[in-house]
């Protein structure tokens, strides 16, 4: 390894790094050097071969003049560079002052002049503040070296002594580093440890006593499959610079990261290498930041998992083993049922801990050699590699439905998941992973289609259908733009009066090619694509001008509830949508009836209340649907202005048969009451219900006892008949139905 030049751009801790290493080398060079002319060659050896400076020059006063004692030329030199033959040549002849940058240090001891150090560096930079004053250290140390050898009477003896404590002032700099600093021997089989610092035992651990005589070796321990060791052990066989970034262990077992810079020390002839010297530099704090910041860059924040990046190496890595072995890989997309439902009706806080104990049983329903990624939301990916056939990926399907069954406890509720999950095989489905994971991904959507909780193999058939999804999407711009929609109305009804007090609107379309489509077919498509917003102000909007129609022929004035989806309910301007649809209409707000679920109010409370108090300002009724099926809450109903409560039809379906639902339903009703709001039950299908819900004091129903939803025509002729409870008694469901 080729020395760092001085004049590079490197960091503070690199070039302290190197000026520590010159150090030592200059330490080892004036120790084992025999005359002036040795000693003066060994330091400016040092200076070009281990500082990397372009030239080192040492002349010596004789007589009043200088005279060239060594000079060496550093491997950067400027090519044609020449050696000075005396020390006038240095300012004499152009070629010396070529170079971009020198420094001359005065040699002196005991107050007297000794001669010149002269450092050239061929790069254009300036000599550092630290760097100048280790230069004007090593000086002292030469000057003092060579005072040392002139010491031969017993008047210079004090000077002697003064140098002997300079010099051990020069150890004491090398004690101090706050980097580990190991010499070891050339010479001696097994390179033996000779000194080491008091750095080198705080970070090891380890005592000089306990590592005096051992190769330094012993820090890696077993950890022997490490490619920088490759590095060290050349550079040892080669008698250079090396430098790796190793493993290493302290006494006590702890790791940590070692930045070694190893260096020859060569001998009194410059040709053989007796000892290195070896920089330990504890770097692990810098190691496990970069650590943190890729492990950032590969998985999920939240669960930990890998994310898309990581997943998609993984599955190159399956699918690349997977063709070695003519095995298959199987690339399973899991996607959690109706989580959009938990996450309003809970909070991000709580839905975001249902999603890491999700995280945790996939990773426990799987092997070690299979990955677990997630893509974002609530949508998982498992990658199960070395197969045999589809029976265990199967196998694996069915560990995780049984391992999302088993009860969550979020936020003292108890929860439970039930997911969709798609399936793809390579290479029976794809070749690459972007393929597999989107074949699985249809496979997954035919599952939600098809009742979700469950798991289906990707078909090829599988991705015309997700074709024929993009095509209904297109579709539904259209019929938005071309009116293919149209609102259908369902009586409600009063128990106690037996008459029409009002209707549910419930939107169908009416494709001109394939019919009627009713709303659980394109409902959670207009959802998903966004265009819940413009087709739920189109609701609106039909519904207003249906109301002026029946006014405008003489219809009583009854109150038309419209459903509002939760993105809907979610948008900013909301109430001011309503007023202004009201306005164009000319119809009061009194004769709206909004309706809300639960889960809608609870997701954001600051946002609903504001909301809710601007239709109500309107004169618009607000009802809770579906109540009793969410997370049912007393706080809620007293805090906002709910008028209505609306008993779902899974309670009043088995009413009649099962105790429990029929316990419920009448809890409702009384709570409801006693906070004075109306109770509407809906799904009404026998008159065994009706007479239950009568019993218990409901107020208002709907249901197909009574009527189904009818285009505006017919509920118009509804109220023109006068169709009563009495009647559909006689008859349930009449002609109409």
């Amino acid at each position: 390894m080729s020395p760092q030049h001085p004049n590079e751009d490197v960091s503070g801790e690199d070039q302290l790094r190197r000026l520590l290493a010159l150090l030592a080398h200059c330490h080892a060079a004036a120790g084992a050097a025999g005359n002036e002319a040795d000693l003066a060659a060994r330091i400016c050896d040092s200076l070009t071969g281990c500082g990397g400076y372009s030239l080192a020059c040492v002349g010596l006063l004789e007589n009043g003049s200088h005279r060239l004692v060594a000079a060496r030329l550093g491997a950067d030199a400027a090519a044609g560079a020449m050696l000075p033959s005396d020390w006038q040549d240095l300012d004499r002849f152009p070629q010396f002052s070529a170079f971009a940058g020198s420094l001359s240090l005065p040699l002196e001891a005991g107050g007297k002049a000794l001669g010149w150090l002269r450092i050239y560096a061929a790069a254009r930079a300036l000599f550092s503040p630290e760097e100048h004053q280790l230069l004007r250290d090593i000086a002292t140390l030469l000057a003092l070296a060579l005072a040392v050898r002139r010491c031969t009477s017993e008047a210079e003896a004090a000077a002697r002594q003064d140098a002997g404590e300079a010099l051990r002032l020069r150890d004491r700099a090398v004690e101090s580093s706050s980097n580990g600093i190991m010499i070891t021997s050339a010479t001696q089989l097994d390179h033996p440890i000779t000194y080491v610092n008091p750095a080198f035992e705080r970070i090891t651990g380890y005592s000089a006593a306990e590592v005096q005589g051992r190769n330094g070796r012993f820090l890696v321990r077993d950890d022997l499959q490490q490619k920088g060791l490759n590095e060290i052990r050349a550079a040892l066989r080669d008698r250079r610079e090396g430098h790796a970034i190793l493993r290493n262990y302290r006494k006590d077992g702890s790791l940590f990261w070692n930045e070694l810079h190893l260096a020859p020390v060569l001998d009194e002839s410059g040709q053989s290498t007796t000892h290195f010297v070896s920089v330990i530099n504890d770097v692990s704090d810098r190691i496990h930041y970069q650590e943190q910041l890729e492990y950032q860059a590969t998985h999920d924040v939240l669960t930990g998992l890998a994310n898309r990046s990581l997943l998609a190496d993984r599955i190159s890595q399956a699918i690349a083993l997977a063709r070695r072995d003519r095995r298959l890989v199987g690339v399973m997309l899991l996607d959690l049922d109706r989580f959009k439902v938990i996450n309003d009706g809970l909070g991000h806080a709580p839905a975001d801990k249902l999603l890491k104990t999700v995280a945790e049983r996939l990773q426990a329903a799987v092997r070690d050699t299979d990955t677990v990624a997630r893509l974002g939301g609530d949508e998982f990916v498992i990658v199960v590699g070395d197969i045999l056939d589809a029976d265990d990926v199967a196998v694996v399907a069915g560990k995780i439905q049984r391992a999302l069954a088993q009860p969550l406890f979020v936020e003292g509720k108890e929860l439970f998941v039930t997911a969709s999950i798609g399936v793809s095989l390579f290479p029976r489905d794809g070749e690459t992973g972007d393929i597999l994971l989107r074949n699985a991904d249809v496979a997954m959507y035919r599952v939600k289609e098809y009742g979700r909780n469950n798991y289906r193999f990707y078909l090829p058939e599988m991705s015309s259908m997700a074709l024929d999804r993009l095509d209904m999407e297109g579709n539904l711009r259209r019929a938005l733009e071309t009116d293919e929609f149209q609102v259908y109305y369902q009586p409600k009804v009063s128990l106690q009066q037996g008459t029409i007090v009002g209707a549910e609107a419930l939107l169908r379309w009416m494709h001109p090619r394939i019919g009627q489509i009713n709303p659980n077919e394109f409902i959670p498509l207009a959802e998903e694509s966004g265009l819940i917003i413009p087709l739920g102000e189109k609701v609106i909007e039909l519904v207003c001008r249906q109301i002026r129609a029946w006014r405008e022929e003489g219809l009583p004035p009854l109150k038309v509830a419209i459903n509002i989806s939760a993105r809907q309910f979610r948008q900013e301007n909301l109430g001011e949508t309503v007023r202004r649809l009201l306005e164009e209409y000319q119809v009061p707000g009194e004769m709206l009836d909004i309706e809300l679920t639960e889960s809608m109010v609870m997701h954001d409370t600051d946002h609903a209340a504001l909301t809710l108090r601007e239709l109500k300002d309107l004169g618009v009724t607000l009802s809770l649907d579906d109540f009793g099926t969410g997370y049912s809450s007393l706080s809620y109903l007293k805090r906002f202005p709910i008028d209505c409560l609306k008993i779902d039809r899974s309670f009043v379906r088995d009413i009649n048969s099962n105790a429990d639902d029929a316990a419920i339903a009448s809890a409702v009703i009384a709570m409801a009451h006693s906070l004075g709001l109306n109770v509407v039950a809906e799904g009404v299908e026998t008159a065994e219900q009706l007479a239950l819900l009568r019993q218990h004091g409901c107020d208002e129903f709907q249901g197909y006892f009574f009527s189904r939803a009818v285009p505006a025509g017919d509920y118009a002729l509804l109220l023109r008949q006068g169709k009563t409870l009495a009647d559909a008694e006689a008859a349930p469901d009449g002609d109409l139905a």
